[in-house]
């Protein structure tokens, strides 16, 4: 029985899939941001209107952040440095926005018609300007934190720890023992063969001794007698 197995690790996918789609969710719904807040200042203050420019660095935002969706697959570096961008852009357009009304407030602006304006000064804003630029700014700022919101997914989802391999949880089950082999059947005896089978003990060959020879004795000569002596 294992520990972590397809059951453990579906949490973790799911996760995953969750963390993803708020990803793209997040990066499109940047985009989508970006690109109402350029079409804004034109819808309200016309073509004509001195903000209507913003337009093109919304746009710019806008694809940036759309490619964040796309490709946010690709890697950590590429989707940052698309959101890098599309951050400069939108910052660049506020920035150009909010430089008209500060300019006039340096240099000053065109008495009332129909007083005739001098050389150098400009009108005042309008209010379909003012209105204009306050929308574009909110959804601008808004598109960056939403951005970044899903670059802060993706950089938490990567770092994310792999799932531990399955561990077991018991010890393994010892194989049953084997039973003991039956004995082979005695090999027959070869009758050149005089070695002992099955661990008996080797009979030693007693050296036979030779029979017993009675040594043949040289006869003695018959006994003589002296003759008597005279």
């Amino acid at each position: 029985m294992f520990c972590g197995g397809p059951q453990d690790r579906i949490p973790h996918v799911n996760q995953e899939s969750g963390q993803e789609r708020q990803l793209i969710w997040a990066f499109w719904l940047a985009a989508a941001l970006a690109a109402i807040g350029g079409v804004l200042p034109v819808a309200l203050g016309g073509t004509s209107s001195r903000i209507a420019t913003v337009i093109i660095p919304f746009g710019i935002a806008a694809v940036a952040l759309g490619l964040c969706a796309i490709f946010h697959s690709a890697g950590r570096a590429i989707t940052s440095a698309l959101y890098f961008v599309a951050g400069l852009a939108l910052v660049f357009g506020i920035l150009s926005m909010f430089a008209l009304p500060l300019q006039q407030a340096v240099l000053g602006t065109c008495p009332a018609p129909p007083q005739p304006c001098s050389g150098g000064l400009q009108r005042p804003l309008t209010v379909a300007e003012n209105t204009g630029m306050g929308f574009g700014a909110g959804f601008a700022i808004a598109s960056i934190f939403v951005g970044f919101f899903g670059l802060f997914v993706l950089y938490r989802r990567r770092s994310l720890p792999t799932p531990a391999p399955p561990v077991r949880k018991i010890p393994p089950v010892a194989a049953p023992a084997s039973p003991p082999a039956s004995p082979a059947p005695p090999a027959a005896a070869s009758p050149q063969s005089s070695a002992p089978e099955y661990g008996a003990t080797p009979e030693l060959d007693e050296p036979e001794l030779p029979a017993h020879e009675e040594e043949e004795r040289p006869e003695l000569p018959p006994h003589e007698s002296a003759p008597p002596t005279t």
